[in-house]
């Protein structure tokens, strides 16, 4: 089971894909958003060493094992110039780049919601993946009716796989799709490389992220210049065939992953008929199809986390821009 979720919280609704535990209210502290996101532990550096057949011991002066120290779990083999991140580093780092205090935390305005909330922590990957996302204070109505909230995903790996940085990411609340693409507009997201100096570029990552907002605008002006024009079942059909062609040997007119996006786009209750057969509507159904409709092989990971690994990292995101610019041609 070391490749399911380990642990992960949000707060007050349904977790993304069906993830984690509902927490009742925001966690106030640094310490509370660790153990709430099962993140409450560290990582050490050891030599890498291989006991050869004569009993002579080598050791590779340029790799080094990334290990848990609260159960000795071997997580990664990286490279010398490797420098291991904490996840406690992570929750510093978010507090730091939205200078946010403890003392703030679990606040809320008249509505009932927080200025600033940690509303989702996640260790995924057998604890390799650490991320938390962080809702901040701009809520996106497209075409004034469907409403997108703004979050900042801050992240981290402890195998290479992701870079050490924040990324804005929208969210449609109609059905948690994860709505996470570039946009040429506007810089979306900063990472940098394991190294020792990584956490300590706060404010070059401060400077990035004071572009969100335009991020934001530029997000909520592309969707509903989407939303303003119409694009019927035949054209949404044609779209789908271009992008994502069928294997020749598939006799049916569309193969199942297209036939799955059509009948997304005729018949999701999420997609609101006002809003289906326009370009807004045909992205919606790509992304919901991803976030819930693709099927994944069995490999002993759970679907729910390889769904989440795709929506937030993967090829979920890249499925979204291929759409989007397809769309905007």
């Amino acid at each position: 089971m070391s490749h399911e979720v380990e642990n992960m919280f949000s707060v007050r609704s349904v977790p993304w894909h069906g993830l984690g535990n509902i927490l009742p209210a925001y966690p106030k502290t640094k310490q509370e958003i660790l153990t709430a996101a099962g993140l409450d532990w560290e990582v050490g550096e050891f030599p890498v060493s291989v006991v050869l057949p004569s009993g002579n011991v080598v050791t590779a002066a340029d790799k080094k094992a990334i290990v848990r120290l609260s159960d000795e779990k071997l997580l990664s083999v990286m490279g010398g110039t490797y420098k291991a991140i904490q996840p406690s580093t992570l929750v510093d780092f978010a507090f730091e780049v939205l200078d946010a205090n403890e003392s703030d935390q679990g606040t809320v305005d008249a509505d009932g919601n927080p200025p600033l909330a940690f509303e989702t922590g996640m260790s995924l990957c057998g604890g390799n993946i650490n991320t938390l996302m962080c809702r901040v204070p701009r809520d996106i109505l497209i075409g004034g009716a469907d409403p997108v909230k703004l979050y900042l995903g801050f992240v981290t790996s402890h195998n290479g796989s992701l870079k050490f940085g924040v990324h804005a990411t929208p969210v449609r609340e109609v059905c948690k799709n994860t709505l996470n693409m570039g946009l040429s507009a506007a810089v979306q997201q900063w990472s940098v490389k394991h190294t020792a100096s990584a956490a300590k570029r706060i404010d070059e990552a401060r400077k990035t992220l004071n572009l969100t907002w335009k991020y934001a605008d530029a997000f909520e002006q592309e969707m509903n210049n989407l939303l303003d024009q119409e694009f019927s079942k035949r054209q949404f059909e044609g779209m789908v065939q271009a992008l994502w062609p069928k294997l020749d040997t598939e006799p049916a007119p569309f193969s199942r992953e297209q036939y799955s996006m059509i009948g997304l786009l005729e018949s999701s209750p999420t997609i609101d008929d006002g809003i289906r057969y326009t370009k807004y509507g045909a992205l919606n159904a790509v992304r919901e199809f991803d976030d819930w409709g693709r099927r994944f092989n069995d490999t002993g990971t759970s679907t729910a986390e390889k769904r989440t690994m795709a929506t937030m990292f993967g090829k979920a995101k890249e499925r979204s821009e291929k759409a989007l610019a397809y769309l905007n041609s």
